[in-house]
């Protein structure tokens, strides 16, 4: 089975590595974010096993993600009548995947801690947002909806899907441009459907869905993904979306903060009073401090759990940047903390926000 091999080379590339980080070489291990990283004469602690967990937990949410991507193809190539039981197949090699290596992080990190003669108790330091069971079943759930149980009507020469489209969208490009209004669509958390397949969709242009209280949310296209029809499901867009980190507003508020926000390089998310110095591809000690003194005012407005995991990497930020001469990869690494954590909060404002800032640092 392809998911027996690729835990197989986890296990015997990835994990493996781990125990030659304390040696005189230095040592590459993927950090599954297209760079390196790289360990010589550390002992896995502080700093090393942060990187560790964060790095794993990272792996599984991609592999789930890219997991899906490739269920979602496949099954529009099956006949209706057999993609249930594909459906719960996936589920179960899906959900027994992730244990595994859930079950591996854990034994590796004991193993890691110990002395080679007494390890000490097995920890789970990670929170798994993305590769969580209940993440795995929310997105089956979704996947039987759009290509199981859709009540569908025979008219015409084809289906008519019109009944699960119960959203109306309008497609805003970057430049702030309307492209077409009243698009009917079905919205979900990190997805938007829609059926007019004419749209001249791109990535980062906007997808704006008016609420009942007369206010707009702003979703941002991250990739458009067409999906030609087969066997009478028609062409459509099924794109992958993010909520932006702005507060919901009147249309034209909308649409002139998409037109003042999305030009030139080098541009900021910002939420509350913004006191951080936008600097690329170099983390400076005050860029940091601002960071810090910006998350703390917003710390209540985070759920929990996120809101007592992000506690102790944001301390050791503070206390980093206190010492006169933080250390690189401590922040690095308590940065990267962070994000995990909040990875966790899709769909929070707060959490959103602080997301967008650190990954201009990073």
């Amino acid at each position: 089975m392809a998911l027996d091999a690729e835990y197989l080379r986890m296990e015997n590339d990835w994990f493996f590595k781990w125990h030659y980080i304390g040696g005189d070489s230095v040592v590459e291990i993927d950090g599954f974010d297209g760079r390196m990283i790289k360990f010589g004469g550390v002992k896995f602690f502080g700093t090393a096993r942060d990187v560790y967990w964060d790095t794993i937990q990272r792996y599984a949410r991609q592999k789930v993600g890219h997991l899906f991507d490739e269920l979602e193809v496949e099954l529009q190539k099956y006949p209706l009548e057999i993609r249930s039981n594909a459906l719960n197949e996936a589920q179960s090699l899906i959900r027994v995947f992730v244990g595994t290596i859930r079950k591996a992080a854990v034994d590796k990190d004991r193993i890691l801690r110990g002395n080679g003669v007494k390890f000490p108790p097995q920890q789970d330091l990670g929170n798994w947002a993305g590769a969580r069971p209940l993440d795995v079943e929310a997105r089956i759930a979704t996947l039987r909806h759009i290509y199981c149980d859709m009540e569908v009507a025979k008219g015409g020469d084809g289906m008519v899907f019109s009944n699960m489209m119960r959203d109306k969208v309008t497609l805003v490009k970057a430049d702030g441009t309307v492209v077409r209004e009243n698009i009917q669509a079905q919205v979900s958390t990190g997805r938007i459907i829609t059926f007019d397949a004419d749209l001249p969709l791109e990535p980062a242009d906007h997808y704006l869905r008016s609420l009942p209280s007369g206010l707009v949310e702003d979703y941002v296209v991250d990739d458009p993904n067409f999906m030609t029809g087969i066997q009478g499901i028609p062409s459509s867009f099924q794109s992958k979306v993010h909520r932006s980190t702005e507060a919901a507003a009147q249309a034209q508020q909308v649409v002139q903060r998409i037109t003042n926000n999305f030009h030139g390089s080098n541009s900021r998310v910002t939420f509350g009073t913004d006191n951080s110095i936008n600097v690329v591809n170099q983390l400076r000690p005050m860029e940091v401090a601002s960071l810090v003194e910006q998350i703390k005012p917003h710390l209540d407005s985070l759920p929990e759990p996120q809101r007592t995991e992000i506690a102790a990497p944001l301390r050791l930020l503070e206390d980093e940047i206190k010492s006169g001469s933080p250390e690189p990869s401590t922040v690095q690494g308590a940065l990267r903390s962070i994000q995990t954590v909040l990875e966790g909060a899709a769909g929070n404002l707060i959490a959103a926000g602080i997301l967008a800032l650190i990954s201009k640092m990073l």
